[in-house]
């Protein structure tokens, strides 16, 4: 098998608010690589959450998705994110 029979995961591009940042900036290096390694799995899967009702645009999808256990704290992080159908063939939002 050779790099190009790879398949390689769709760039993911990734917003995050204000309030994320904040919450990001203060997790344990143990938390934040979950973190990490969660976004990784949502760049190849990004329906991976469940679903999250409610949302009022069409081509808006919601999802919540728990990261692993962190190694240090040994909690785990809820991730909500949305995804647009839209750009779904070349990116998740």
């Amino acid at each position: 098998m050779t790099d190009q029979d790879e398949q390689q995961p769709t760039p993911l591009h990734v917003f995050l608010s204000d309030a994320a940042e904040r919450a990001l900036a203060a997790l344990r290096p143990g938390e934040l690589d979950a973190v990490e390694k969660l976004v990784e799995r949502l760049a190849v899967f990004p329906r991976l959450g469940i679903p999250v009702p409610g949302g009022t645009d069409p081509e808006v999808d919601d999802y919540t998705a728990r990261t692993d256990l962190a190694s240090d704290s040994g909690d785990r992080i809820s991730v909500v994110y949305r995804l647009h159908e839209g750009s779904l063939s070349s990116s998740a939002c």
